[in-house]
Order: C-alpha cells, then structure tokens, then sequence
C-alpha cells in the first residue's frame, strides 16, 4: 500500500512525516485529503438515495395526536372538573404500591 493511499485510508499524517515536507507538498497532501472527504461525502448521499426506505425503516420517532384543528392535542391536568388533584394520584398510587407489597409477603 503506498503511502499516499494509507493516509487517504486513515485521514491522518503523522507529525514527523508532516515536518519533513515543503509547503507546496503540505498543499498538494491537503488537497488530495479534501477531495477523499467530498469522495466519501458523496458516496454516502448516493448511498442514502438508494436506500431510502431501509434508513428510515432503522429511525425512531414520534408521531403527535392532533385535534381537530390540526394542531397537537395538549391536555392539561385538572383543567377538566372530573380530572383528579396530584394528591388524590399520589395517594392511589400509595394504596396500590402497598397493596402490592402486601400480596407479595
């Protein structure tokens, strides 16, 4: 494997390596490392262009309940008269842990 070619592989120079060129070997070394990043950058976006679905079949994501409006549905404890306090959710829970607890014992 040449040398150039390893380093286009690694994206990496070692800094010894580095020091014992001219600038205008730095330049032609910093260009060639650009155009593999665009290489692969390109690579990539043809690659997801013609996989759409299996990328998006792996995402995660989360689908909102809309109203009628349109707009996410959103509803906010105790605006509704029958909605229970935080105490009264607090405490049922309470009664169940322990009834739990004592099922199990």
């Amino acid at each position: 494997m040449s040398l150039l070619r390893e380093i286009l592989d690694k994206m990496y120079v070692e800094p010894e390596l580095l020091e014992q060129l001219d600038e205008d070997q730095k330049q032609t070394l910093y260009i060639k490392m650009r155009e593999e990043q665009i290489r692969r950058w390109k690579m990539h976006e043809a690659e997801a262009e013609r996989e759409p679905q299996r990328l998006k079949r792996n995402k995660r994501g989360i689908q909102w309940l809309t109203g009628r409006d349109g707009e996410v549905w959103v509803w906010v404890m105790g605006d509704h008269p029958n909605d229970r306090t935080i105490e009264e959710i607090i405490e049922e829970e309470a009664k169940r842990k322990a009834l739990f607890e004592k099922t199990i014992v």
